[in-house]
């Protein structure tokens, strides 16, 4: 940290991009901590970004991705304006998504330098650290929390999402820096990567899980230079299974609880026959963003029985939230909402293909990747079980995405 705050007093940037850089930082270290803190650093990021950012003429010019980060803005401000149940949090849940597409809009117009996204990628690593060891003393000591959480982030599925992300950077950045970096850090990130992999299995989200193993064997097929690295890496997650399967942990046993009750999905599917239904109602703006929780099963049973269908109330479960990343745009933003997500996805994906070839050729490019990778899958995958791209992992998401951008764009300009 004394070579940072070095770094950043000696370095010939100006005052302003200082005070953007520190409280970008301050704000990726509060993220999974602290609520206020958190809250009032990205406020004025954001504020002193813009007015750094739209008074020099250092930067890039309008292109795709500003287009799209807009219309993700935009799509979700007439949601809200014509919010089909109003009055409701419509204008809550728009503020939310302002406040992660704005962190990743800024971040991918920054211009900033190698060292400094290398340690905006450390501390959203490092900043996990102390909210995950608090919620282990909650979790299984202080028993004041029913299961993992991380203070600021909240709801174990929550939590879960937004550590499958830092896993799969924690994991990018072992593989791309193993053989450049000292055996303390080679240890370090292979701890950390082993602690986070064991928190996913101790929150008991299979969806994350899944994901979460799903992304370490992709990066570790990409990243790794060594096929011995490869082997040990598939070894470790090849253990975890088998120990957690032998040891027969929670997660184990929530999935054979739900197999003998025939109830694999929890319930989900009765959840997303309410969301079905319910994106008739105002089909091309939706009903306001967060307002799923103002559907009310008379409204359903109207909707089912107004198509001369008969409605059978144990096929519909009223659960506060979609439980699913496109089921819930497409009711609060209706379809012009669901497009814009669907059309980001297969951007960011596309952009993801791009930059893959960059990986092999610099380190900070490859981790950076990773970062992104995991946003994307944490976010459109997860996203297929529960509620992503909300609030802190939200945030996160576009942070990695932003990084990427940003980086991969000034790499390639100077490749060529």
């Amino acid at each position: 940290m004394n070579w940072l705050l070095k770094y950043m007093t000696n370095s010939n940037m100006s005052k302003l991009k200082l005070l953007e850089l520190s409280l970008l930082m301050l704000l990726v270290i509060a993220l999974p901590s602290l609520e206020a803190p958190k809250n009032v650093f990205l406020v004025f990021y954001v504020v002193v970004a813009l007015y750094r950012q739209i008074s020099t003429k250092e930067l890039h010019g309008w292109q795709f991705w500003d287009w799209l980060f807009l219309a993700l803005i935009g799509s979700a401000l007439l949601s809200s304006i014509f919010a089909g149940i109003t009055p409701g949090d419509e204008w809550k849940g728009f503020r939310v998504l302002v406040t992660y597409v704005s962190v990743g809009w800024l971040v991918s117009r920054a211009n900033y330098s190698k060292t400094e996204m290398s340690w905006i990628f450390g501390l959203a690593i490092v900043g996990v650290i102390p909210p995950l060891f608090w919620g282990y003393c909650q979790y299984l000591w202080l028993h004041t929390k029913h299961d993992l959480q991380l203070h600021s982030v909240g709801h174990v599925n929550h939590t879960a999402i937004y550590l499958t992300i830092i896993f799969g950077a924690t994991v990018g950045a072992s593989l791309s820096l193993w053989q450049s970096s000292s055996l303390k850090i080679r240890i370090s990130l292979l701890l950390l990567s082993t602690l986070l992999l064991l928190s996913l299995i101790v929150g008991q989200s299979r969806g994350a899980l899944g994901v979460g193993f799903l992304l370490a064997i992709i990066l570790i097929a990409l990243l790794s230079k060594q096929v011995k690295t490869k082997w040990i890496a598939l070894s470790i997650l090849a253990l975890s299974s088998l120990l957690a399967i032998l040891l027969n942990v929670g997660i184990v046993q929530k999935e054979i609880v739900n197999q003998n009750n025939n109830n694999i999905l929890s319930f989900r599917d009765k959840v997303w026959n309410v969301s079905l239904e319910a994106s008739r109602f105002y089909p091309l703006l939706g009903i306001g963003m967060d307002n799923w929780k103002l559907i009310k099963p008379e409204d359903i049973k109207k909707s089912v029985e107004k198509r001369h269908k008969t409605y059978d109330a144990s096929q519909y479960y009223f659960a506060g939230h979609s439980h699913n990343l496109y089921l819930s745009t497409l009711v609060e933003r209706g379809y012009l909402g669901l497009t814009v997500l669907l059309v980001l996805m297969f951007a960011w994906m596309r952009q993801l293909c791009q930059s893959c070839g960059l990986t092999r050729k610099d380190t900070a490019a490859a981790y950076l990747w990773a970062g992104s990778l995991s946003a994307w899958m944490a976010t459109f995958g997860i996203g297929t079980v529960n509620t992503t791209m909300h609030h802190e992992h939200g945030i996160l998401a576009f942070l990695m995405l932003g990084l990427c951008l940003s980086y991969s764009r000034n790499l390639q300009s100077n490749l060529k």
